[in-house]
This record gives C-alpha cells, sequence and structure tokens, in this order.
C-alpha cells in the first residue's frame, strides 16, 4: 500500500487531535472539521476539542482486509456517538471482536493505523478502546 507523504503531513493534526469545528451561529458542531456549517451556511465557526469519551452505536467486523493490514485483521469500525452528540466512523481497538457490544462506553486513543515498509512511514490516528 503506498502512502503519500506530504498528504500525511497536509492532515497530520486531524489525525492526532480529536477536534470539531462550531457554528457561531447554529451551534452545530462539525466533524471533521469544515470552513461552513452545513445547516445555516454560515462560515463563522471556531474549533472545540472534543471529549473523546462516547458509546458505540453499531459496529461491524472485517475478516477479509487489502493488503498491508492483513496482520490487523480481524478489523473492528463502529460508529461512536460521544458525549457532545457526533457521530464517528472509527475502528476499535484492545478488544476481541467476540467482546464488542452496542452501548459499549468507549475512549479516544492514539494508537498505530498502518506502516509503508517501502519508505518507513508509520501512521497514526485515533481508534477508540474500552473504558
Amino acid at each position: 500500500m503506498k502512502i503519500s507523504v506530504p498528504r500525511v503531513w497536509r492532515e497530520i493534526k486531524a489525525h492526532y487531535l480529536l477536534e470539531a469545528t462550531v457554528c457561531n451561529k447554529c451551534g452545530k458542531i462539525h466533524y471533521p472539521p469544515r470552513p461552513i456549517c452545513d445547516n445555516c451556511g454560515n462560515r463563522n465557526l471556531f474549533r472545540r476539542k472534543l471529549s473523546g469519551e462516547g458509546e458505540v452505536l453499531t459496529y461491524t467486523i472485517q475478516y477479509i482486509v487489502l493488503e498491508g493490514y492483513r496482520e490487523y485483521a480481524p478489523i473492528v469500525f463502529a460508529i461512536v456517538k460521544l458525549k457532545e452528540g457526533v457521530k464517528i466512523l472509527a475502528q476499535l481497538t484492545d478488544v476481541e471482536p467476540e467482546n464488542v457490544k452496542i452501548g459499549m462506553r468507549v475512549k479516544a486513543v492514539l494508537r498505530k493505523i498502518c506502516e509503508d515498509e517501502n519508505i518507513g512511514l508509520i501512521k497514526y490516528g485515533i481508534k477508540f478502546k474500552p473504558v
């Protein structure tokens, strides 16, 4: 799997921080951050760090994965609803697939996502683990 080093550096902050934008007009929280509110069209938004605490709304287990991710299979992906109401598609970690439950409390952690052995780049990002 080929990873673009310039793209990783451009997006580095978004991979390490669980940050959203909040509309000054209507109060809608946007994750990932965006420059314009999709609710009211306002361009005056401010950044806010999210709690990283939430619960699993639903999940799926991926047994067949792309080359470069095979060592991580099976991979559990979940829709996590944070305390702030934002829903995030994220990978779960530190839990066996058979132990994942809807309603399970989770918190955000920084973990290794993948690595490109050809160029020696290790990519980290936000995953969620059980509380």
